[in-house]
C-alpha cells in the first residue's frame, strides 16, 4: 500500500446519495473501509428525512402566522369599529374592545390551541434541546406558582395555551430561518397602517394632531393601541430582514417598515433601527471585524444597559417621564422583593389606587427589568435572565452569516427598546408575544443540525 492509499484508508467511510462518475472505474480495486467504497444512502431514507424537515418548517411557519393573526386581527377589528380615543393610554384603548373583537380573540386563541396541540403530539425532530425547553417552561410557570396571587380561570387558560405553543415549537425543531415570515407579515401590517392613515386617519392615528410627530404630523398606531407598539413591531421585524431570500423583497419590506417606524413617531424604534443598520454596515467589513464578536459585544452591551439605566439617579422628567415610573415602581417592589406584588398589578391594582394612577396608568414599568421585578420579584427575574443569555449563546452558534446578522441585530434592538419599554410576554394572546416571546422561544430552541448518533 503506497502513501496515498494509506491516507485514504485512514478516512472514515462516507455516505453519499450518488457516487461520482469515477466510482465504477475504481470499484474493482477499492477495499472495504477505504475511500474507494461508496455507500449509497437509501433513497427512502433521504426522502423521509427531507420530508420530516419540510413538515417541521411548514408547521413552524403556520404557528408563527397564527400567533401574528391572534395578536393583530382582533385589534384591526376593534379599531375599525370604534374611533381611537385621542391621547389615551394603552389600557384605555384596551378598555374599548368591542364584542366582535373579543370574540375574534377567543376564536383565534382556540384555533391556535387546537393546532399547537396537534403539533405537540406529532413525531418531533430528533435534535432538540430538552434543557433549554425546561428553562423556558420554568420561566413561564414558576413566577405564577410562587407569586402572591394565583391566576384566575381565564388567566389559567392563557397559561395553558402558552405552554402548549412552546411545546409545539420545540417539537417542530424550531429552524430560525422560518422567522422570515415575521418581517414579511409585519410589512403587510405596516402597509395597511400607512394606507389607513391616509384614508381614515381618525381610526389609525394615536393622536390628531400629534405632539411628538417626526414626519408630516403623523403619530401612526395602525391596528394597535399605541403608536409605540406599531413602531416596535416594525423595528423588530426590520432586524430580521436578512432572513428573507431575495434582495428585492428585502428592499421592499425594509422600505415599508422604515416608513412606518418614522410615521409612528417612536424615537426608541428609530434608534433601534439605526443601531441595527450601523451594525450591518460594520458586518460588511468582515476582514476588519468578526460578525460573531461584534454582535456578541453590542448585544451584551444593550442587555447591560437595559439592566442598569433605570437604577441610575435620573430627574423624574427624564425619558419623557419614564424615570418617575422606574422610581415609583421600585418603591412598590420593595413591598415584596422576592416574589413581587402580582402579575396583574399594573393592569388592575395600580389603576384602582388613585395615588399611583398618575404614573402607573400606562400599564407597565416602562423597562423590562423594572416591570419584571415589580410583578414577579427577584424570582421572576432569576428565571427570565437565563433566557436572554441563552439567546446570545444560541445566536453565536448559528452557522449562516445572514442568520447571525439578523439575530444579533434583533437582540441589540430588543434590549435597547426594552430599556424604555416592557417588551416581553410569553402569553400568545398578548400583542407583544410575536415580537418577544415567540422569537426568543424559536431562537433558544433552535435545533441542532448535527447528525444524531446511530442514525443513518
Amino acid at each position: 500500500m503506497n502513501r496515498s492509499e494509506s491516507e485514504r484508508a485512514a478516512l472514515p467511510a462516507g455516505f453519499v446519495v450518488c457516487p461520482p462518475r469515477s466510482a465504477e472505474a475504481r470499484k474493482s480495486i477499492a477495499r472495504p473501509g477505504s475511500s474507494g467504497t461508496f455507500l449509497v444512502m437509501p433513497a427512502r431514507a433521504v426522502d423521509s428525512l427531507t420530508a420530516s424537515v419540510r413538515v417541521g418548517d411548514r408547521t413552524l411557519a403556520l404557528l408563527i402566522s397564527m400567533a401574528l393573526a391572534l395578536a393583530v386581527i382582533p385589534e384591526i377589528i376593534n379599531f375599525l369599529l370604534v374611533k381611537r380615543p385621542l391621547d389615551a393610554s394603552p389600557l384605555e384603548s384596551m378598555g374599548t374592545e368591542t364584542a366582535l373583537a373579543g370574540l375574534a380573540r377567543w376564536a383565534l386563541s382556540g384555533a391556535l390551541l387546537a393546532v399547537a396541540s396537534v403539533v405537540m403530539l406529532m413525531r418531533g425532530h430528533p435534535n432538540r434541546h430538552i434543557t433549554r425547553l425546561l428553562v423556558l417552561l420554568v420561566a413561564l410557570n414558576l413566577a405564577y406558582v410562587v407569586g402572591p396571587k394565583l391566576p384566575g380561570p381565564a388567566d389559567f387558560v392563557k397559561i395553558v395555551l402558552a405552554n402548549v405553543v412552546i411545546l409545539a415549537i420545540w417539537n417542530t425543531g424550531a429552524r430560525v430561518a422560518e422567522l422570515k415570515w415575521i418581517p414579511i407579515i409585519v410589512s403587510v401590517i405596516a402597509g395597511y397602517s400607512i394606507v389607513g392613515g391616509l384614508l381614515i386617519p381618525e381610526y389609525m392615528m394615536y393622536n390628531i394632531p400629534s405632539r411628538k410627530a417626526i414626519v408630516l404630523g403623523w403619530e401612526l398606531a395602525g391596528p394597535f393601541g399605541h403608536s409605540n407598539v406599531l413602531g416596535n413591531y416594525c423595528a423588530v421585524a426590520f432586524t430580521l430582514l436578512p432572513l428573507i431570500v431575495g434582495l428585492r423583497w428585502r428592499l421592499l419590506c425594509g422600505s415599508i417598515l422604515l416608513a412606518a417606524i418614522s410615521l409612528s413617531a417612536s424615537r426608541t424604534a428609530l434608534m433601534a433601527a439605526g443601531l441595527v443598520l450601523l451594525f450591518w454596515a460594520m458586518c460588511r467589513i468582515q476582514s476588519v471585524v468578526s460578525v460573531r464578536f461584534l454582535g456578541t459585544f453590542v448585544a451584551s452591551l444593550s442587555l447591560t444597559s437595559m439592566a442598569i439605566v433605570p437604577f441610575l439617579n435620573w430627574n423624574p422628567t427624564s425619558f419623557t417621564g419614564r424615570a418617575e415610573v422606574w422610581a415609583e415602581s421600585l418603591d412598590i417592589w420593595q413591598q415584596a422583593p422576592l416574589v413581587g406584588i402580582g402579575f396583574n398589578w399594573y393592569l388592575i391594582d395600580a389603576q384602582a389606587a388613585s395615588e399611583v394612577t398618575v404614573w402607573a396608568f400606562v400599564g407597565t414599568g416602562h423597562n423590562l427589568v423594572i416591570d419584571t421585578l415589580t410583578r414577579h420579584g427577584l424570582v421572576g427575574l432569576a428565571v427570565l435572565a437565563p433566557i436572554w443569555i441563552i439567546a446570545i449563546v444560541a445566536t453565536r452558534a448559528l452557522r449562516a452569516t445572514n442568520e447571525q446578522m439578523a439575530f444579533f441585530g434583533y437582540l441589540m434592538a430588543f434590549f435597547l427598546a426594552a430599556t424604555t419599554e416592557a417588551l416581553w410576554d410569553l402569553w400568545p394572546n398578548i400583542s407583544l408575544f410575536p415580537i418577544s416571546g415567540l422569537i426568543f422561544t424559536v431562537l433558544v430552541l433552535a435545533r441542532d443540525d448535527k447528525p444524531v448518533e446511530g442514525s443513518s
